[in-house]
């Protein structure tokens, strides 16, 4: 098990501090094609062309087995040390540019990222809020959403240039919270997940960006993810299937989207648990005042799904990340709602 974590590491090509005992280097190619017989795992160190090794899955042994669940094992462990706490962060550039990477990345992000106080995502202690008497002031009144997105919406998708694509949409997809009215914006996502629950990450997260009708603020509807669905989900295979490669470009999908596929199912009828609490943007500029409800109930993709977004994120060349560390709570009120 041991050689096996430690093949993983040098394939995906972490990039950590030398403090973490792991050095910066070149990343390193690792290129997956999966069928039902066989996967062909093609990797590049160095720029030096490797050949490609077919394994046979009818016959391979469970010690040089390397599953799609293998490598999302080994990624999604590896993010644990991004945001180590003895790691210094390098010199930023000067020309305004981030990403996720060790030098622009969330460590060196300017302005309100990094002397905000109510900044976003936060770890959020649901095992301890359920096994306490709640004070008054954590319970949410807000009562529950009242869903009004269409199942056949044109959409647009767009490459951020900033890791991800985002999936945006045109206006009539509404839902009510409270007394506030929502409009759907975009959806865009995120691995591993950039809120934790009880210190702990899901595989992604997809936020649902709207636009609160009448004010003009920022209202973000979090879900986690896990793997391992059979089948994929159709709204984000939408989102790898027509995302371009060029920064900022945008694709008109040839296809609907039915947005409800990124909500969890209910608990009881009319009924999505969430947390409440004001945070920020999770990317630069952090803007804070944003209304973030972060589901607890997850949905599942497929492991397909996970690795291609990775790649995504990684522009082809690495299995990539693009979460902002959890962010310190300071003297705010999450409010739950179960």
């Amino acid at each position: 098990m041991a050689h096996m974590l430690q093949l993983r590491h040098a394939q995906l090509g972490q990039l950590h501090h030398p403090c973490c005992k792991v050095t910066y280097g070149r990343r390193r190619t690792l290129m997956v094609r999966a069928s039902e017989q066989h996967e062909i795992i093609t990797t590049q160190q160095n720029q030096q062309p490797v050949k490609p090794k077919l394994i046979d899955m009818a016959k391979r042994t469970h010690a040089h087995a390397m599953s799609r669940r293998s490598l999302l094992q080994g990624a999604l462990l590896g993010s644990m040390f991004a945001g180590c706490a003895c790691c210094p962060p390098p010199m930023a550039r000067a020309d305004g540019h981030w990403d996720y990477g060790p030098q622009n990345g969330p460590w060196n992000w300017p302005g309100t990222c990094s002397v905000g106080v109510r900044q976003s995502p936060v770890n959020i202690p649901l095992e301890s809020f359920q096994a306490s008497t709640a004070p008054p002031e954590a319970l949410c009144k807000m009562g529950d959403f009242q869903f009004s997105y269409g199942s056949k919406e044109t959409v647009s998708v767009q490459d951020t240039g900033h890791g991800t694509m985002q999936v945006n949409f045109k206006p009539g997809n509404r839902v009510k919270i409270g007394d506030m009215e929502l409009e759907l914006l975009q959806y865009h996502f995120h691995t591993p997940s950039e809120h934790a629950f009880d210190g702990a990450r899901t595989t992604m997260e997809v936020h649902l960006v709207h636009k609160v009708v009448g004010t003009g603020g920022v209202a973000v509807i979090g879900v986690m993810i896990n793997n391992g669905a059979i089948f994929p989900n159709p709204a984000m295979q939408t989102a790898l299937v027509y995302a371009p490669s060029a920064t900022n470009e945008l694709f008109l999908a040839p296809i609907t989207v039915d947005p409800n596929t990124l909500l969890p199912s209910e608990t009881r009828p009319g009924h999505r648990p969430y947390v409440h609490y004001s945070g920020s943007l999770t990317t630069p500029p952090c803007s804070e005042g944003v209304e973030w409800f972060v589901m607890t109930t997850p949905i599942k993709v497929s492991d397909r799904q996970v690795i291609e977004f990775m790649q995504y994120v990684g522009h082809g060349d690495t299995l990539g990340l693009n979460s902002r560390p959890v962010q310190p709570l300071n003297f705010r009120t999450e409010e739950y709602y179960l």
